[in-house]
């Protein structure tokens, strides 16, 4: 299946797919044919004094992140390119927030019929260990705890970018016989994503944790952590009730909350 053109990002269409109660909960939604980042025009409008709910979309990102800061490729694609702005209170605790959205994820991703999905903690949603979708998560604290939640989706992804990642990818593309509507898509995204950040904010991980085990990719697997300064294998033991990972290492269980640390399957 090739995809020659695609239907550009509607804000009529995206709002249509949001029930009316969640878009009440919203002050703006942005579209944008580029910009730096998703995440960075929401930490502007921030700047600019405007600190309720807002969500920013892109045809394509000059500057995408990734956790660690690494680079997101971001081509004008037809990929789909989301952050939502949310200020929590000050005094909560945000631990496991990345968990929570990419369950949340992978559930609307199912509804749309694609299935077989997994979360590699903290923030990487891949099939058959093939990278689908990734989390950024980034905070500022002052009289609220201000936070941006990023999502990049592969619908489509160009040779020329797949030759430029060092991991494997996937796209909707290439599992979806018929490819979802990306508006539609988008806008199931956002409800569902704040639906889930409303529980978060409620409950913290507590309705999450139980239902670690059917996402975990890292499950029993040996995994390698890598940092800058050192590497070493270990065994993935699932999650703690704090999101941590958990890892056997030399018979001892371990744990990471360390995000910047880079996961990778050892074999």
């Amino acid at each position: 299946m090739t995809i020659s053109t695609f239907t550009p990002l509607s804000l009529t269409d995206i709002r249509s797919a949001i029930d009316q109660e969640t878009l009440n909960k919203l002050d703006e939604i942005q579209i944008h044919s580029s910009v730096a980042s998703t995440n960075d025009e929401l930490w502007q409008r921030l700047n600019d004094g405007k600190s309720s709910p807002a969500v920013c979309l892109a045809e394509s990102q000059t500057a995408g992140r990734g956790r660690r800061g690494d680079q997101w490729l971001s081509p004008c694609s037809g990929n789909l390119y989301l952050s939502i702005f949310w200020p929590f209170p000050a005094e909560m605790m945000k631990n496991g927030l990345s968990i929570a959205i990419g369950i949340s994820l992978i559930n609307t991703l199912n509804a749309e019929g694609i299935n077989n999905l997994k979360l590699k903690w903290p923030n990487d949603v891949l099939h058959e260990r093939h990278k689908l979708a990734g989390i950024l998560v980034e905070s500022r604290f002052g009289k609220k705890q201000n936070t941006v939640v990023g999502i990049g989706l592969n619908f489509k992804l160009p040779t020329s970018t797949q030759n430029q990642i060092n991991q494997k990818t996937t796209s909707l593309q290439h599992l979806c016989t018929n490819v979802p509507c990306r508006n539609h898509l988008a806008g199931k995204i956002i409800q569902n994503m704040i639906k889930t950040i409303e529980l978060f904010q409620h409950r913290g991980l507590s309705d999450f944790i139980p239902l670690w085990p059917q996402y975990d990719a890292l499950e029993n697997q040996a995994i390698k952590l890598i940092s800058d300064d050192s590497q070493f294998t270990a065994l993935a033991c699932g999650i703690n009730e704090q999101g941590e990972l958990r890892y056997m290492r030399n018979n001892k269980l371990e744990t990471l909350a360390n995000s910047h640390v880079s996961i990778r399957f050892a074999s």
